[in-house]
């Protein structure tokens, strides 16, 4: 069985849903839910999960954010090393009456104190996988000190965000995979929505970038490499809370190309998963579940 080695940040979610219509600019009356997120911790647990053989490389504070993630670890069968730090990141969204995303504020630098010298000490862990999954809070020299050191290995990159995004730009030929949404592969393009599907996702394969992954929230999903063009649409379901849902298409997508699957088709399944749950995994991801969906 192929290893999996997940790499970035583990956080702690706080969801702010109202109670009636959201109104920009005032205070509204609402609830507060906490869970366990991360873009990496997510990948992760998802994989781990659907039984993929997977190890997380994170951060972890000196608080109870790090007895929760490594509970969490322990009850997924997920592989874990930590560095510590003093708080656990954590990670603050905002959700309108409709259950979607409306602004969130990350509080992720902690993240960046993941150093080239912590990779060096764990060099044993980096040989014996298969497959590199990194998220953008890492720090740009640890990123690239990973894409270019461990060439030989299939690296696999979430884009995260408009922001943290650019942080790819020095390492696209070392990209195997590369997963954004819409508003982050038209920000690195800068193509303002100027760039057709496949146009937008040829533009990172110009850059040596061999598989590109492009999610459009309703709309569904697209998938470019250098000889092809495909796309799903996604279904109708009830969306309890959105966060998690690139986070867990992405581990369907990778857990679909371990064992010669449909990667277009899982990823839109574990999303799916998620999307009707209210936490950022869904406990109810599994092999047996993601098989089941239609």
């Amino acid at each position: 069985m192929k290893k999996v080695l997940v790499i970035g940040g583990s956080v702690i979610d706080i969801f702010a849903y109202p109670k009636e219509k959201l109104i920009l600019g005032d205070s509204n009356p609402g609830y507060l839910k906490r869970s366990l997120g991360g873009v990496a911790r997510n990948i992760a647990e998802n994989l781990a999960r659907l039984d993929v053989d997977t190890t997380l490389f994170t951060v972890l504070g000196k608080d109870e954010g790090r007895r929760w993630i490594m509970t969490s670890a322990q009850e997924a069968k997920l592989k874990l090393s930590a560095t510590t730090v003093e708080q656990t990141p954590s990670y603050l969204s905002i959700l309108n009456e409709e259950n979607e995303h409306v602004v969130s504020i990350a509080l992720m630098d902690q993240i960046e104190t993941l150093s080239i010298e912590d990779v060096k000490k764990r060099s044993n862990i980096f040989n014996r996988i298969d497959i590199i999954v990194l998220d953008t809070n890492l720090h740009q020299d640890t990123l690239d000190y990973i894409a270019k050191t461990y060439k030989d290995k299939d690296i696999y990159i979430d884009a995260i965000s408009c922001q943290k995004a650019d942080k790819i730009k020095s390492i696209y030929p070392y990209i195997h995979t590369l997963k954004m949404n819409l508003l982050e592969a038209n920000y690195l393009a800068k193509a303002d929505n100027q760039l057709d599907d496949k146009m937008l996702g040829k533009y990172f394969i110009s850059k040596g970038v061999k598989e590109v992954y492009i999610t459009k929230g309703r709309e569904g999903s697209f998938y470019v490499s250098n000889d092809e063009f495909r796309e799903m649409k996604a279904k109708k379901v009830e969306i309890k809370n959105v966060a998690g849902a690139g986070d867990a298409y992405f581990a369907g997508v990778i857990y679909a190309k371990l064992n010669d699957l449909d990667p277009l088709i899982y990823g839109t399944k574990a999303a799916r998963i998620t999307l009707q749950d209210e936490k950022a995994v869904s406990q109810e991801m599994s092999t047996e579940k993601i098989k089941e969906i239609n």
